[in-house]
């Protein structure tokens, strides 16, 4: 009896599919656009936690590891676009077919990485918004984030290789999209497809909304005492547990929660994205793999990658700063500057102050007085 891995198998594996090639050259310029921005947006990412100690960060350091999944998976993309734009519909190359496996297997990793992390994100506002300060620094040791990073990175990877060890799917350049990807020609295709989706999709998913719904009832509880507290006190009094805040049974007073719960919007910001970016990419896996819709789709996962930059420089009150800095080149201004930044600039300074030197040593030479006999 078939079943209904055979059918969506049988279906998506015909052939006749067209996928016309002036569309194929627009969706190559597209992803190759899409790479080339993310490459410079999240480089700038590097730069600004590197440069500003203000950044340094347990929760930025879950950021520069989703900007460097996002980097990986845009520094492919020329992979991607030769396998659009290039005639190859005849007999694909082995090496090219190989290549195809490559970049596929690391963008896939690359992108389950960035869901696991921004689901490790949500939990690290969690406990920062909701715990006391003691349990945070107990949780996120040096060593529990580096555990945290490396199963961001190990989970993914497993959850995608391992099916093609049981010969479930095959990666490679697939004949039917013109496009490195799961190989359609595959018996196994679809059932690899939906299996990576189950390994890597819902316990991200539920970490991240469980988390952010905890955060959303906690400030609300937390204004509502805050209310009842301000309609007990006098209007001095009131003024003044106004300007200063209250610390709530965390240890947080008004105004530094104000500034986590910003930070903490501006990382649901990123969260929601790329979910938005994610979602119709997974729906045309599963429910149109015959579609030319499945390529395109393709774009709006990688256009996630420079679009989470955006919403650092425009939501996000620290990287806002540093990122203005970048942008001008006045690094003398980025807000608590790094010993390495300090380091460059003192070496910077000591260069410049030879060069200078040398410069008025041969213009004193030649511009001095002279003696006459």
């Amino acid at each position: 009896m078939e079943t209904i891995f055979d059918y969506y198998n049988n279906s998506h594996t015909d052939l006749t599919y067209n996928h016309p090639r002036s569309l194929r050259i627009f969706d190559g310029v597209m992803h190759l656009t899409a790479g080339f921005l993310g490459v410079i947006g999240n480089t700038m990412v590097f730069i600004a936690f590197v440069i500003s100690k203000r950044l340094q960060t347990k929760t930025n350091i879950f950021v520069v590891n989703l900007a460097f999944a996002d980097f990986l998976t845009c520094i492919l993309m020329p992979i991607f676009t030769w396998s659009l734009i290039a005639d190859l519909d005849q007999e694909v190359d082995q090496w090219f077919d190989t290549m195809c496996a490559f970049a596929i297997g690391i963008a896939q990793g690359s992108v389950g990485c960035s869901l696991l992390t921004l689901s490790f994100i949500a939990m690290n506002r969690l406990v920062l918004i909701t715990q006391t300060k003691e349990t945070y620094t107990r949780i996120y040791r040096g060593r529990n984030v580096a555990l945290f990073i490396l199963i961001a990175w190990l989970y993914p990877i497993t959850s995608a290789m391992v099916p093609l060890f049981f010969n479930i799917g095959e990666l490679g350049y697939d004949e039917v999209a013109h496009i490195c990807g799961t190989k359609t020609s595959h018996p196994q295709s679809y059932l690899y497809d939906v299996l990576v989706v189950v390994l890597l999709i819902p316990v991200p998913m539920v970490i991240i909304i469980y988390s952010y719904a905890r955060i959303f009832y906690f400030i609300s509880v937390h204004n509502n005492q805050l209310r009842s507290h301000q309609a007990g006190v006098s209007s001095v009094s009131g003024m003044n547990q106004q300007t200063n805040g209250p610390a709530n049974s965390h240890g947080l007073n008004n105004r530094r929660l104000k500034k986590q719960v910003d930070i903490s919007k501006n990382l649901f910001y990123v969260i929601v994205t790329y979910l938005i970016c994610l979602t119709p990419h997974l729906l045309a896996e599963i429910f149109d793999a015959k579609s030319i819709v499945i390529t395109q789709t393709k774009v709006l996962v990688v256009s996630n990658s420079f679009v989470n930059p955006i919403l650092y420089g425009v939501k996000h009150p620290h990287f806002r700063l540093v990122f203005a800095c970048i942008l001008r080149c006045r690094w003398q201004d980025v807000p608590q500057p790094s010993w390495i930044l300090k380091a460059t600039s003192n070496l910077h300074s000591k260069t410049q102050g030879r060069s200078d030197g040398k410069l008025e040593a041969k213009s004193s030479g030649k511009d001095g007085p002279t003696t006459t006999l």
